[in-house]
C-alpha cells in the first residue's frame, strides 16, 4: 500500500526545467537567378542554370544583424580578438550538407537534397560540371546500376534509402524563388532575435569554401585510403571567414513569437566591387 502511494505521489510531480529553448520552423527563399552561375576556366567559361549547383544553406539564430561589419549583412559579434569576432549563435542548422557519395572525386562537391537518384548525379557532373565521375583507376561511372553496386559495397548498405546524397529534394520552385522548409531545433529563444544565413555557391571550378577535404571520416577500402571531407566546424561562429564572392546572403528576419513560422530570403548577392 505504501509503495503504491509513493508511486502515485511521484507520478503527480514533474520537474519543469523552464529552459528558454524552442524548435523554430520556417522557410528559406532563394531568388531563382542564384542558380545561374559561371563554370570553367576563363578562356572556357560557360554559363549554366541548374538548381543542383546550390551548396549548403547555413542558418543560425543570433542576437541581432548589423550593417558595416562586412560588405554584407552580418550577425553582431563579441569582442574581436584577432581578425574576427565570435557571433555566439543561439542555435543553427543547414539545408543540405556535404556527403562522400561513394567516390573520391565527389568529396566536398556533393550536397544532400540536390539529387533525386544516381542518374541525376551522374548527368550533373558529366553534362553540367563537365567532370564525369571516375573510379580511382580512371574508369568513368556511366550507369546507375554501377553506381548503386559501388555504394552498397563500400557503405555496406541494403537500400538506396540509406544513401543521404540521393532522394527527396530540399527546394521547390515558387514563382521567382526556390523555397525550402527548415527547422532550427532546440534553439535558445530571446524576443527580437534574428534568423540569418547564407548559401555557399561554388567557384568557377565547382569548389566550395565551407568544406574541408582533408578532414572527416576515413575511406579505407582495398587500395583506397583518404578522408571523406566535411563541413567546416566554425561556420556560424565565424561566417565572415567563409562567405565569398557569388554567395547569397540574407538580411536577417526578427523572431518575436517562436510559435510563428519565419520566412528568410537570401536576397543579397555578394559581388566584387
Amino acid at each position: 500500500m505504501l509503495s503504491s502511494l509513493l508511486f502515485m505521489q511521484f507520478m503527480g510531480c514533474t520537474f519543469e526545467e523552464n529552459l528558454p529553448h524552442t524548435d523554430l520552423t520556417g522557410e528559406v527563399r532563394i531568388p531563382i537567378e542564384a542558380i545561374t552561375i559561371t563554370l570553367g576556366a576563363e578562356d572556357e567559361a560557360r554559363e549554366v542554370t541548374d538548381p543542383r549547383v546550390l551548396g549548403p544553406v547555413y542558418l543560425g539564430a543570433f542576437p541581432s544583424i548589423q550593417e558595416g561589419l562586412y560588405p554584407y549583412p552580418h550577425p553582431e559579434m563579441g569582442p574581436i580578438l584577432g581578425q574576427d569576432g565570435n557571433t555566439y549563435p543561439y542555435g543553427g542548422t543547414s539545408v543540405g550538407r556535404f556527403d562522400w557519395a561513394c567516390y573520391q572525386p565527389l568529396i566536398c562537391k556533393t550536397v544532400t537534397g540536390r539529387f533525386s537518384d544516381y542518374d541525376d548525379l551522374i548527368s550533373f557532373f558529366r553534362d553540367v560540371v563537365q567532370e564525369p565521375i571516375r573510379t580511382i583507376d580512371g574508369h568513368e561511372v556511366a550507369t546507375a546500376e554501377e553506381y548503386q553496386d559501388r555504394c552498397f559495397e563500400v557503405y555496406n548498405t541494403l537500400g538506396d534509402w540509406e544513401h543521404w546524397f540521393i532522394g527527396d529534394l530540399d527546394f521547390t520552385q515558387d514563382g521567382d524563388y526556390l523555397v525550402a522548409e527548415v527547422d532550427l531545433p532546440h534553439t535558445y529563444y530571446r524576443d527580437g532575435m534574428s534568423i540569418w544565413g547564407w548559401v555557399d555557391m561554388p567557384s568557377t571550378s565547382f569548389d566550395f569554401s565551407t568544406c574541408d577535404p582533408s578532414v572527416g571520416d576515413i575511406a579505407n577500402y582495398y587500395d583506397e585510403y583518404y578522408e571523406m571531407g566535411t563541413n567546416m566546424m566554425d561556420l556560424l561562429n565565424f561566417p565572415g571567414k567563409y562567405i565569398s564572392f557569388g554567395d547569397w546572403v540574407s538580411s536577417g528576419t526578427q523572431v518575436t513569437d517562436p510559435d510563428n513560422e519565419f520566412e528568410l530570403e537570401l536576397g543579397y548577392k555578394y559581388v566584387e566591387e
